[in-house]
C-alpha cells in the first residue's frame, strides 16, 4: 500500500536564515492552539503570541539581539530602582523604629492631656475616644536646695488610688512609674536631678515652692518642705521630672484637696489633635505633651522625611533610565513599529508594548527592591543595631505599601513619553527605515 508523502516544508532560506509564519484568526485563541497542535504533531516548533503587546514587550526588553545596549540601560534601570527601594524601606523601618521607642520612653512619663476639670468629669473625659485612662493629677515647678546647688525642677502628683482606667486596658498597661506613699514626703525623680545636683539616694532636700505663697509680717513667705530621694527612672528628655504622692505634692503647693485638674493618657499620644478638638469641643482648658516636646518630635518627624525624600531621588534618577532605555528602543524601532501597524497594531495596542516595557523594569525592580530591603532591615537590626545602639525597627505596611506604589507610579510617568512617540509615529515614513 502506498504510503501517502506529506509536502515538505522548508523552514531555512539558502546561508541559513530561518522562515518566519505568522497566522492569526479572528475568534481568539482556540483556532490559534489547534493550530499549534497540528503543526507540533510534525515536529514543527510554533510558538503561541497571546497576548501579543505582552509577547512583543519582553522581547523588547530581555531577549533584543539587535539593541543590547538598550537593554543593558534598562538592567541597570532595575538595578537602581532595587537599590533605591531597599534604601527607602532601610531607612524609614529603622526611623519608624526609633520614633516609636522615644515616643515609648520619653513620652511615658510625660502627662499627655492635663485638663482643668473636676475629678467628677473623670467618666466623661475617659469616655472620649483614645483616651484610656485618667487620675487626679498635680504639676508645679519648684526650686530644689541641696548643700551645694539650686536647681529648678517639675514637681508632680499622681493620685493612683483614683485611677480610672477603660475597659480592655490594664495598669501594667499605662506603665506608670514608682509613685510614693502617703505621708513618706519622699520622691521617685530623673536620674538627671542626681547626675547634676551631685546628690545619691536617701539623699534630703529642700523644696521650696512660691505657689500660694503666705502674705506675714516679714513679707510674701514661700512654702518648704524636707523630701527625700529614694528612687529614680531614667532621663530622656531635658526635662527634670519628680514624682510625689499626690497629697504629699498637694500639702506642699497648698492645693485644696479637691483640686480640679486630671491627667488623661492617651492610646497613642500622636493622636492628640483629635483629643484636643474634642476638649475643645467641651469647652475644657487644657495643656498637652506638645507645650513640652513638641518641637522635639517635630525635629524627629523631619529628619525621617528629609531622609526619605533624599533615597527617593535614587529611585527618580533610575526612573530617567527608564526613559533613556526606551527612547532608544523606538528611535531604534521605528521600523519594526511601521511593520507592526501595518500588520493591523492599532496606536493603543502599540502604546500598550512600550507602557508594559517600561512597568516590567520598575515591578521587577519594586520587587526584588522590597525583597531586599526586608531582608537587610533585619540584618540591620540583628547585627548592626545592638548594644548602646540597639534600636528596634518597624516595617510598618502603610509606609511599605507607599514606597511601592510611588516607585511603580514613577518608572510608569518616566515610560508614558517614549510610549506616545512610537505610538504615533507615522507607518508610511518610517516603513523603509532600517
Amino acid at each position: 500500500m502506498n504510503e501517502k508523502k506529506l509536502p515538505v516544508i522548508y523552514t531555512c532560506f539558502p546561508q541559513g536564515k530561518h522562515k518566519v509564519l505568522t497566522m492569526s484568526y479572528d475568534d481568539g485563541r482556540v483556532e490559534d492552539r489547534r493550530l499549534v497542535e497540528i503543526f507540533n504533531q510534525y515536529g514543527i516548533t510554533v510558538r503561541l503570541f497571546y497576548p501579543l503587546s505582552l509577547a512583543i514587550s519582553l522581547k523588547y526588553v530581555f531577549n533584543s539581539q539587535a539593541h543590547r545596549f538598550a537593554s543593558f540601560v534598562a538592567l541597570l534601570s532595575i538595578l537602581g530602582i532595587t537599590l533605591g527601594v531597599a534604601a527607602l524601606i532601610i531607612d524609614t523601618s529603622i526611623m519608624q523604629g526609633l520614633q516609636n521607642n522615644l515616643k515609648q520612653v520619653v513620652l511615658n512619663n510625660t502627662a499627655h492631656v492635663i485638663v482643668k476639670a473636676p475629678y467628677a468629669d473623670s467618666d466623661k473625659l475617659l469616655s472620649l475616644d483614645k483616651v484610656v485612662a485618667c487620675a487626679p493629677y498635680l504639676e508645679d515647678e519648684v526650686l530644689l536646695q541641696t548643700s551645694k546647688k539650686l536647681a529648678l525642677i517639675t514637681l508632680a502628683g499622681v493620685d493612683t488610688k483614683n485611677l480610672h482606667i477603660k475597659n480592655g486596658y490594664s495598669k501594667e498597661s499605662l506603665k506608670l512609674a514608682s509613685i510614693p506613699q502617703k505621708g513618706s514626703f519622699t520622691l521617685n525623680a530623673q536620674a538627671s536631678i542626681y547626675l547634676n545636683n551631685e546628690l545619691g539616694l536617701n539623699t534630703k532636700v529642700r523644696l521650696i515652692s512660691t505657689k500660694n505663697a503666705r502674705y506675714t509680717p516679714l513679707g510674701i513667705t514661700p512654702t518648704q518642705r524636707i523630701f527625700t530621694l529614694k528612687e529614680y527612672f531614667p532621663s530622656t528628655s531635658n526635662q527634670t521630672i519628680a514624682l510625689g504622692n499626690y497629697d504629699d505634692v498637694r500639702r506642699l503647693l497648698r492645693y485644696p484637696k479637691k483640686y480640679p485638674s486630671v491627667r488623661l493618657w492617651l492610646e497613642d499620644p500622636f493622636e492628640i489633635d483629635k483629643v484636643s478638638k474634642k476638649l475643645s469641643q467641651e469647652g475644657y482648658e487644657f495643656t498637652t505633651w506638645q507645650h513640652s516636646l513638641g518641637e522635639f518630635f517635630k525635629a524627629v518627624a523631619m529628619e525621617k522625611l528629609t531622609m526619605a525624600i533624599m533615597i527617593f531621588l535614587v529611585i527618580v534618577v533610575a526612573a530617567f533610565n527608564i526613559l533613556s532605555a526606551l527612547s532608544m528602543m523606538v528611535s531604534a524601532r521605528l521600523n519594526e513599529i511601521a511593520i507592526l501597524k501595518t500588520l493591523g497594531l492599532n496606536n493603543r495596542k502599540i502604546l500598550t508594548i512600550f507602557l508594559n516595557a517600561g512597568l516590567f523594569v520598575g515591578v521587577i525592580g519594586t520587587a526584588l527592591g522590597t525583597i531586599l530591603g526586608v531582608i537587610a532591615t533585619y540584618f540591620v537590626a540583628n547585627n548592626l543595631l545592638q548594644g548602646y545602639l540597639k534600636v528596634s525597627v518597624c516595617i510598618d505596611n502603610t509606609n511599605l505599601l507607599i514606597i511601592v506604589l510611588s516607585s511603580i507610579s514613577m518608572s510608569l510617568l518616566f515610560t508614558l513619553y517614549p510610549a506616545i512617540k512610537a505610538s504615533k509615529c507615522d507607518a508610511i515614513s518610517n516603513l523603509g527605515r532600517g
